[in-house]
């Protein structure tokens, strides 16, 4: 029997196909797969990885999130969207052994920022 999430990940990636008019055929040719698949992902018979759920998500348009919608994932709470060169620094401060180094990254960035002036005010 399939889990639950499989079965709504399969009906929000036929939804987000079908509003974009993409057929079965479509979908399996720009993941490599052939539309018999696709249907068993839709159905929630086989689980989509998650390079092919990332697939998708690109081919279609679409936040990996919403493909989840329905499935009661937000108890996990919110992740924040990060630029690219946010996540990059966020990578760097996490690399960063001493933690004088980290607090002088906090220090110059929020003092970058002007939150030190605000909450002095």
């Amino acid at each position: 029997m399939p889990d639950p999430v499989d079965i709504i990940v399969g009906r929000n990636v036929r939804q987000f196909r079908a509003l974009r008019r993409v057929s079965q055929l479509e979908l399996g040719e720009a993941l490599g797969l052939t539309f018999q698949q696709i249907q068993k992902y839709e159905k929630g018979t086989n689980r989509v990885s998650a390079s092919k759920l990332h697939q998708i998500a690109v081919f279609l348009d679409v936040e990996i999130s919403a493909l989840f919608e329905g499935a009661g994932i937000s108890q996990f709470g919110s992740r924040i969207e990060l630029s690219p060169d946010a996540y990059a620094l966020a990578l760097s401060y996490d690399r960063l052994s001493s933690p004088a180094g980290k607090e002088a990254v906090k220090t110059i960035v929020t003092l970058m920022t002007g939150e030190a002036a605000e909450t002095a005010a």
